[in-house]
């Protein structure tokens, strides 16, 4: 991880030979699908649950084809309900998964295809919490942990003015990010999306 942020640095450095009047700042949201899944090898659990989630983003355009973010956001929480029987577990129990918060902090690659209209590609990482909550019988147990993946995905924005822009992303920010000895997660985002450009 120290050495993307590294990285992420050097852009920007580099980036610096870009005149003044190219950077941009601009800010936004997101809003829309995200996978929380989770895979514990132990007991063969593998949930996948498709939440609402969102969030909040601030970047600056350095170029045309180059800018960083940073990203903060939460997921709404997913159920499943499994039989009893299930894992050696006597009553039926539920399990619900959910991200209490995640930041990213990401390069955005980008091309202008039109002049209204660009794509873009974003890698760098992502720390989030991921939380779980079993209930058996009037019984809780949570466990959550806060862990930091590598995070890449693609997207495109249209202009509707030279302040405002919409778009859709697609954006992987955990594959499986390890959070014990037994226990994977990931954590993936498909939303829509609306910036002001200042």
């Amino acid at each position: 991880m120290k050495r993307l942020l590294i990285a992420m640095a050097a852009m920007v450095a580099m980036s610096g030979v870009a005149q003044a009047q190219d950077i941009k700042p601009y800010a936004g949201i997101g809003i829309g699908a995200f996978g929380v899944e989770v895979k514990d090898s132990s007991v063969g659990l593998n949930q996948k649950n498709t939440v609402f989630g969102g969030y909040a983003k601030f970047g600056v355009d350095f170029t045309d084809y180059l800018a960083v973010e940073l990203r903060a956001g939460a997921t709404s929480t997913g159920t499943k309900t499994y039989p009893a029987g299930t894992f050696g577990i006597p009553a039926t129990f539920d399990v619900k998964l959910s991200s209490d918060y995640f930041i990213s902090y990401l390069a955005k690659l980008q091309y202008p295809v039109a002049q209204d209209f660009r794509v873009y590609a974003l890698v760098g990482g992502t720390t989030a919490k991921a939380k779980m909550d079993v209930s058996v019988v009037g019984l809780n147990f949570t466990q959550s942990k806060t862990k930091t993946g590598f995070t890449y995905g693609f997207g495109g924005e249209y202009n509707l003015n030279d302040q405002l822009s919409i778009g859709g992303e697609w954006v992987q920010y955990w594959t499986n990010v390890k959070l014990d000895n037994t226990t994977k997660a990931k954590l993936w985002g498909a939303v829509g999306t609306l910036a002001y450009h200042f």
